[in-house]
């Protein structure tokens, strides 16, 4: 395999990265052209250092965890565009996490030897920098171990050319899976912690939740606000439509349609996908907005527009996991259950101590238990526009 070598200074990247991020580049569409072939070529000259990095990572993580799952990705070119415009002074020929590796591991433990054991182990690539959000997670609730590397090598011409490597636990995985998920199907850059404030609210709770499942800390959380909270986005029912829309639509990237609105109705429990092709842009959104309108007093009913391209683009963040938020919602209900039954086990001792008896009480919960679980989420016909 033939990999690309940088072909222009650091100058000229930067100020390619500057044109590519203005809202007026196209005042000169020759201009974009050159910026853009400078563009490319910088991302992928991050191919080679990222694959001689990542059999050095993969060896060190098989050591701990036999089963820890290690992939490697170049940054899509619209994330690249849209953190340069998002984060002020951020440079494209500073920019760290063009080159990209993930492991993780099964457990909070294995994710710090796997760390520990990448940082003394010999390799000639230099780390450069360490951020971690696991003892200090970021404000959206993001757990992992950042390590920054810059190649060192024996091919020159690569020379100083960054990576990140991301080390996450099995658990924090799902979470940042999730959050991936959900802002692809609401088109909210979540990940960014920007959208919808319930979402982030949620989120963080959640992060808080799962580190005491892990025992990273033994801190109290909000128990009874992330209940309200996912109550009231009705999170689990819209997961698993999204989940169920997602195996369907992947089935569904082959054929000439780009755009889809998911009709999803957690009252009846069922989705409904309409389908429109690359030119029917306008339709889609038009239909998207008629629909908004015509639920936007039932609660509900949630309408999503979403495109073929971004669900490729979720599939090439989470090759192994791709939109898959059931370890997530697995280690959710455990913790709203386990939040529920010590609230049950408070009443009842309240209750003994008014003097109604245990007899009363195993009666009142045998009643309770006859409570019906959810019906399975229904995906009904595709409409073909």
């Amino acid at each position: 395999m033939k990999f690309a070598k940088p072909d222009h200074s650091k100058t000229s990247v930067r100020k390619a990265g500057i044109l590519l991020s203005s809202v007026d580049y196209m005042k000169s569409i020759f201009e974009y052209l050159d910026a853009l072939t400078i563009f490319s070529n910088w991302r992928a000259s991050h191919a080679y250092p990222m694959q001689s990095m990542l059999i050095y990572f993969r060896s060190k993580a098989f050591e701990v965890d036999e089963n820890a799952i290690v992939v490697q990705r170049l940054k899509r070119t619209p994330s690249i565009i849209s953190k340069l415009k998002r984060e002020d002074g951020m440079k494209l020929d500073r920019m760290e996490d063009i080159a990209g590796c993930r492991i993780v591991v099964n457990t909070l433990e294995n994710a710090y030897k796997v760390r520990e054991k990448i940082l003394t182990g010999r390799t000639r690539n230099i780390i450069y920098r360490e951020r971690d959000y696991i003892s200090t997670p970021k404000n959206s609730g993001y757990r992992g171990i950042h390590l920054i590397y810059k190649y060192n090598g024996s091919k020159k011409e690569y020379q100083g050319i960054a990576l990140e490597l991301q080390i996450r636990s099995k658990l924090q995985h799902a979470w940042a899976t999730t959050v991936e998920v959900v802002g692809t199907f609401t088109g909210e850059a979540l990940k960014a912690s920007k959208g919808n404030e319930e979402w982030l609210e949620f989120f963080k709770l959640a992060s808080e939740a799962f580190a005491d499942t892990e025992e990273l800390e033994r801190k109290s959380f909000d128990h009874d606000k992330l209940q309200s909270i996912e109550k009231n986005l009705n999170v689990r029912t819209k997961l698993k439509a999204f989940s169920i829309s997602t195996q369907h639509l992947e089935k569904d990237t082959a054929s000439t349609y780009k755009f889809y609105i998911l009709v999803l109705d957690t009252e009846k429990r069922r989705v409904s996908i309409k389908k429109f092709k690359q030119q029917e842009l306008q339709t889609a959104s038009d239909t998207y907005t008629d629909l908004e309108k015509e639920y936007s007093e039932n609660m509900h009913i949630d309408v999503v527009l979403v495109s073929a391209s971004s669900l490729q683009g979720l599939k090439k963040a989470y090759p192994n996991y791709f939109a898959d938020t059931t370890e997530f919602i697995k280690t959710l209900e455990k913790i709203l259950n386990k939040g529920k039954n010590e609230n049950r086990g408070i009443t009842a001792r309240g209750l003994t101590a008014r003097g109604i008896t245990a007899r009363a009480l195993t009666a009142t919960s045998l009643t309770n238990r006859s409570e019906k679980p959810e019906p399975e989420i229904k995906l009904l016909s595709s409409d073909k526009e």
